[in-house]
């Protein structure tokens, strides 16, 4: 795609880093044999406080790349707003640094803004990096109106060919306008490394737009590389619980509880040490058309 250096990139491809060096290095490979000649894109990637020789490497980076560094960790939601006012594009891509994208993974996440109106968040479908199980397709919500990610352990891939609609995606791989972005106000930095992306996802329905997955553009994430990744979740579950939950369990649980109860049956199947036999048996109940919430 030929464009004059001086043209606005049409995507701003936004990526934290915090340690896991050769994880960011693979997916800055991956990012450009998927996508030179393809789109006009910038790469802004932003060091959150490494350690491990992350920072001396970023430096010798040269375009379409352009680094920035916090001077301490300051998480996922924060890392990511310092880079979206940054950018220049008219989307922007967030990228965790241990996801690598292959084949025609991107294209197809902005088309869906040029063929569908009200559009807010559009993610895809993940794949845990060495395994032939899936670990996103969507983000549904249980009856007590905690999220979960839909098709988590799938060996199978449904909605194969479909741009779908979800209540929310996840933040690991995702494509949104910058100016909705920015007018919304970004991530909230209450959430540290969890739940900042589906906080925006609801604010995002709040406000008239629908959150869609192309289930043809799949990627491979390794998930949760970062030390200390999770060791917020609790707090994070907590906020996200005190500003939705109410909401949720009216809306998005309703909508939502066919494919909550078929993923969580799934989960049965595959991981029984892991789930509530009675929650199971009310996800196979909802399946076969005897209960509803």
């Amino acid at each position: 795609m030929q464009m004059a250096e001086s043209d606005p990139p049409t995507i701003s491809l936004l990526i934290s880093a915090y340690d896991q060096i050769e994880h960011t290095k693979r997916c800055l490979q991956h990012l450009n044999k998927t996508l030179q000649g393809k789109i006009h894109y910038e790469v802004l990637v932003i060091d959150d406080g490494s350690t491990d020789g992350t920072q001396a490497w970023l430096r010798s980076l040269k375009d379409p790349c352009k680094v920035f560094f916090n001077r301490k960790n300051v998480g996922f939601a924060k890392s990511n707003n310092v880079l979206a006012a940054e950018a220049k594009g008219e989307f922007l891509c967030f990228l965790n640094n241990d996801v690598f994208v292959e084949g025609d993974w991107l294209l197809p996440l902005v088309e869906v803004f040029r063929k569908k109106k009200k559009v807010g968040m559009v993610g895809n479908v993940q794949k845990i990096w060495n395994s032939s199980r899936y670990d996103h397709m969507g983000v549904v919500f249980a009856p007590e109106g905690n999220p979960r990610h839909f098709g988590q352990g799938f060996w199978h891939r449904p909605f194969k060919g479909e741009v779908r609609s979800w209540s929310a995606v996840t933040a690991a791989c995702c494509v949104t306008r910058r100016e909705l972005f920015l007018e919304l106000g970004g991530f909230d930095e209450i959430f540290l490394n969890g739940c900042e992306d589906i906080d925006l996802c609801l604010r995002m329905n709040q406000s008239g737009l629908s959150n869609f997955v192309v289930h043809d553009s799949v990627v491979r994430h390794v998930k949760g590389a970062s030390e200390g990744r999770k060791k917020f979740n609790d707090r994070n579950a907590s906020l996200l619980a005190d500003r939705w939950k109410r909401l949720i369990q009216t809306n998005q649980s309703i909508r939502d509880q066919k494919l909550h109860a078929y993923t969580y049956f799934h989960r049965g199947l595959s991981r029984p040490w892991s789930i509530n036999f009675g929650k199971w048996m009310d996800s196979m109940r909802i399946l076969i058309g005897i209960r509803e919430l």
